[in-house]
């Protein structure tokens, strides 16, 4: 078990440092809907990290992993935020002041694309059955925090292009 504290811990601080990020990054955006699913991601990474903890306690206590431990937030909001930015609707501000919302957007999903490699990392590394289904588990919730960033992004992106007066595809 001393392998899973470890991976436990170590989850645990990116969790929180990602977070962090995502909180210190709401002043820095300009876009609501950014702002909106900056604003979520720090509430998910916090539910993560609450998540972890009682794994690592029960890890700890019983020296079994919690597989009937459910996530604390309703990751389901967050794809209403995204699906609610559509292609070609009208951006305020304007576009060209939305180069900071992408840079954060793509820092947010080289971190979430870390956090899903670690979690299957880690997952494949494990060599108790209950741990191995946690991480795969976590690495599933980090997997759609990187596809509702990328759906962000995206928009973003195209939306940035076409102003520019050409498509990037």
């Amino acid at each position: 078990m001393e392998q899973a504290v470890k991976v436990l811990d170590f989850a645990m601080k990116m969790e929180l440092q990602a977070r962090d990020f995502y909180l210190e990054s709401l002043d820095e955006v300009k876009l609501e809907t950014t702002k909106q699913l900056l604003a979520y991601l720090a509430e998910w990474e916090k539910g993560h990290y609450d998540f972890l903890k009682k794994q690592k306690e029960s890890v700890e206590g019983n020296s079994r992993w919690d597989t009937s431990a459910e996530p604390s937030i309703d990751e389901k909001e967050g794809e209403k935020i995204v699906s609610s930015k559509k292609e070609g609707t009208p951006v305020e501000p304007p576009i060209d002041e939305l180069t900071g919302d992408m840079a954060i957007l793509r820092i947010a999903l080289v971190m979430e694309t870390d956090f899903h490699n670690f979690y299957k990392n880690a997952a494949k590394n494990m060599k108790d059955e209950e741990g191995r289904k946690v991480l795969e588990m976590l690495a599933e919730w980090e997997s759609g925090h990187q596809q509702m960033i990328n759906e962000q992004y995206s928009a973003l992106h195209k939306d940035f292009m076409a102003e520019m007066g050409f498509e990037p595809f």
